[in-house]
């Protein structure tokens, strides 16, 4: 999927993903969220990712990050990683708001 992430920051996705009623995750992007969400930024010029965010997901406006437990890669960390994105999916479900706890 990584191999993808320079499509799906082409600028026509970007009123995609600002206009959804559904959550975007990019996986293991290099590049922060707004490589995505800017129509005038392509993913070469957009700023490399500082946070170490495995996963960074943008829902109405909202950006959220999804790190690895000590920035390690592995199936545990990821596992971890991806846990947290559900229970936050399952909150956006229910109340339509970006919620982390």
């Amino acid at each position: 999927m990584k191999e993808h992430l320079k499509e799906a920051a082409e600028k026509p996705y970007a009123d995609i993903y600002l206009q959804s009623s559904v959550p975007f995750v990019f996986v293991d992007s290099q590049k922060v969220y707004l490589a995505f969400v800017d129509g005038n930024l392509s993913y070469e010029h957009a700023h490399d990712m500082k946070s170490g965010d495995y996963l960074v997901g943008f829902y109405k406006d909202t950006y959220v990050g999804f790190g690895l437990y000590n920035n390690i890669k592995n199936e545990k960390t990821i596992q971890d990683c991806y846990s947290r994105l559900s229970t936050v999916l399952e909150r956006i479900k229910y109340t339509g708001k970006v919620e982390i706890r």
